[in-house]
């Protein structure tokens, strides 16, 4: 038998239709990717080619031409290993390239990669075809050459068995029944019996209670929460709750229906074929319940994801503070606070330690430092001590004190990246140095922190860790080309997140500061770098205007003379000519990108600051309902945000009490970082519990 290649799917047809999108745009971002440019470059400076796409856009057609790519790979597979194996039919090959998705190809071929033959394998080796296609017939026809070497009743039982493998198999049958389950069926949750709960450990055991609203939870598959199928998934996992998707007898009979009229048969089935279509339902069942299962959860991370994304590009966005002299304050009790003295350009000049419990000698100290030093900002980390070291402090220092979290400097204190910063440091220096960084810049930063250790949103843990890592990563990516790096004063770690730029040309930036222009760049980069990265650089230093844009150079001559004509959109088309002259592509999205960047020039695009000021300590004691309180959002959730309101922890604002009318996202009314009055409206002074609220304020 000849192999069977199969022609190459048209992606762009396919692209395009499933994201609606025009075929030049797919076409445009594929050719760009082939030729390496990056998606911040594509969607900064080609809005021209791509049809005004952006960088969701742009990911999204690279991630479904690599998704369809391996769809076709995985059906040659598929194909070359059947044939191989002499075990190819019509039907079959029908089924394999009729698949939608991977996990259908999957199923197909399955029994074919395993060493051990199923038993429709078997079968059909020992010639029972015959047998079953006459009951796909609906009659039974057994030859006289089988019932000489097999009785009656195992010719039977081995022809049902491929009957049902073909069911299961069929591709059609399935498409069917996928689209029930998403539109009619339901997906419900149960306890574990008793006896099962009694082999969890302790700290599994006490999350019980906390879940009893899945104890006898059910919801249509169309209907669920993302929120709740990534909850079910956790309790399900842990061993606390079973979980299944109801069967349901009017659905069995619509693919019962299905199956006859593709045999162009009656309903009624005889005893024979019943049995072979209910063996085969079954298998094709417990296979669509995994689809679904696993698509489901696909639904719940991706959305969960989203919002993390959300809340890490607001966190991100912190507003930097340069050029002040910072007293960085790590507190602590028995071990002492760690203290550290930064200049201007962000080097740390001392390093000492004073104690809480020696309060003279703590006052003595910090005096010393606030005059010898001539501190302009104390920046205390929010960890324990943090009131009593902003009261002591608050004593000697009038000026600016700011409270910084401090949430994973732990995972940046021991990295590899801090190790390579500061050799010579311990640990808890590195914390400190981290709490200070984070107040001049807090991108620059937090790029240091593997984003999957960044703690804004739920269910963190139960996303794949690459996964998550590659949709945060991009966060970062476009948070650091989109406010644009002075290249003078950027770490390595923020230069290697910028287009086109790796670790190595990073390196080489690092090295050869500083930089009096973007033309002397081109001296250190590769060509190709310097084609992707110059965009996104500043050089503040420079006399060129236009080097601390996002103008590239090679449009600084249309820019300059947009701006001695005064064009706009009146007067584009009298220009037109000339534009495209010294500007191949320019169009008007050519002239709104230029014209926006002249507006934006010089200005910094991070301006909300997560930072809170020190304020006076809050005790349960002294608070009372009704107080309204003026703090930041520290993060957002699926139901609640939670704020810090100056106690021991953040706390919640359900999304009830999030704004005066019907709130479906908390999203939609607040992110990471936002400055929020938030009211209290109940309190229990003996459990500490609080509840708060937006409304009315």
């Amino acid at each position: 038998m000849s192999e069977t290649i199969l022609p190459l799917p048209n992606y762009i047809k396919i692209i395009s239709k499933v994201l609606e999108l025009k075929d030049f745009q797919v076409q445009v971002v594929l050719d760009f990717k082939e030729e390496g440019a990056t998606v911040p470059f594509i969607a900064r400076y080609r809005k021209e080619r791509t049809g005004n796409l952006d960088e969701n856009d742009i990911r999204a057609i690279m991630e479904l031409q690599t998704k369809e790519e391996n769809l076709h790979k995985a059906k040659q597979t598929a194909i070359n290993g059947i044939e191989e194996l002499g075990k190819m039919t019509p039907e079959l090959m029908a089924n394999i390239i009729n698949a939608k998705t991977l996990k259908e190809v999957e199923e197909i071929y399955k029994p074919y990669k395993s060493k051990k033959k199923t038993k429709a394998m078997l079968a059909i080796e020992k010639g029972f075809q015959v047998v079953a296609d006459s009951i796909k017939q609906n009659i039974l026809v057994i030859p006289e050459n089988l019932l000489k070497e097999f009785n009656r009743e195992e010719i039977i039982d081995w022809a049902i068995e491929i009957i049902g493998a073909e069911i299961s198999a069929n591709t059609n049958l399935r498409h069917e029944l996928i689209e029930k389950f998403q539109t009619l069926w339901s997906v419900s949750a149960s306890k574990k019996s008793e006896k099962m709960l009694e082999k969890l450990n302790q700290k599994d055991t006490e999350q019980i209670p906390k879940f009893a609203l899945y104890f006898e939870f059910n919801s249509r598959i169309n209907r669920i929460k993302p929120y709740q199928i990534l909850a079910l998934n956790r309790w399900e996992n842990l061993g606390i709750l079973n979980i299944k998707l109801d069967k349901d007898e009017f659905i069995f009979e619509s693919i019962k229906e299905l199956y006859s009229n593709i045999l162009n048969l009656n309903k009624v089935f005889i005893a024979e074929l019943e049995i072979g279509f209910k063996t085969g339902y079954e298998a094709l069942f417990s296979s669509v319940e995994n689809e679904i299962r696993w698509d489901l959860s696909e639904i719940g991370e991706d959305d969960s994801i989203l919002s993390f994304q959300k809340n890490l590009q607001a966190l991100l966005m912190t507003k930097p503070e340069y050029g002040k002299i910072i007293l960085a304050v790590d507190p602590w009790y028995r071990a002492g606070c760690k203290i550290c003295v930064i200049d201007t350009i962000g080097n740390p000049i001392l390093f000492d330690k004073v104690y809480l419990h020696e309060e003279d000698n703590f006052k003595l100290k910090i005096k010393d430092i606030i005059k010898k030093y001539k501190i302009d900002t104390v920046v205390v980390g929010n960890g324990t001590g943090c009131d009593e070291s902003c009261t002591l402090i608050s004593e000697l220092f009038t000026w600016e004190m700011i409270v910084v979290n401090e949430s994973w400097a732990s995972v940046y204190s021991a990295s590899p990246v801090a190790q390579e910063e500061f050799p010579d440091l311990d640990s808890l220096d590195r914390w400190t140095v981290s709490i200070w960084r984070r107040y001049i810049d807090p991108l620059s930063e937090l790029v240091k922190v593997p984003v999957g250790s960044i703690w804004v949103w739920m269910y963190q843990h139960d996303i794949a860790e690459k996964k998550l890592n590659e949709k945060l990563g991009y966060v970062v990516e476009d948070v650091v080309n989109e406010v644009g790096i002075n290249v003078n004063n950027a770490s390595v770690y923020v230069l290697n997140h910028i287009s086109g730029i790796d670790k190595r040309e990073a390196k080489k930036i690092y090295n050869h500061r500083p930089y009096k222009s973007r033309a002397t760049l081109q001296k250190v980069l590769s060509e190709k770098a310097y084609k992707l990265a110059i965009w996104f650089l500043r050089v503040p230093e420079s006399k060129e205007v236009l080097d601390n844009t996002d103008i590239h150079p090679d449009q600084y001559e249309i820019a300059r003379y947009i701006k001695d004509n005064w064009i706009n959109s009146t007067n584009f088309e009298s220009h037109k000519s000339r534009l495209i002259e010294l500007y191949t592509d320019a169009n008007l999205d050519t002239l709104d990108f230029i014209l926006e960047a002249y507006k934006n020039a010089w200005i910094e695009k991070r301006v909300n600051s997560t930072h809170t000021k020190a304020k006076k300590k809050i005790i349960m004691e002294d608070i009372k309902e009704w107080d309204v309180f003026d703090w930041v959002v520290r993060n957002v959730v699926a139901f609640w945000a939670f704020v810090d309101i100056g106690l021991k922890n953040d706390w919640l604002v359900h999304v009830s009490q999030l704004a005066d009318k019907f709130v479906s996202n908390p999203l939609d009314i607040v992110n990471v970082g936002d400055r929020v009055k938030v009211k209290l409206i109940w309190i229990d002074k003996t459990s500490g519990k609080i509840q708060l609220s937006m409304k009315d304020i």
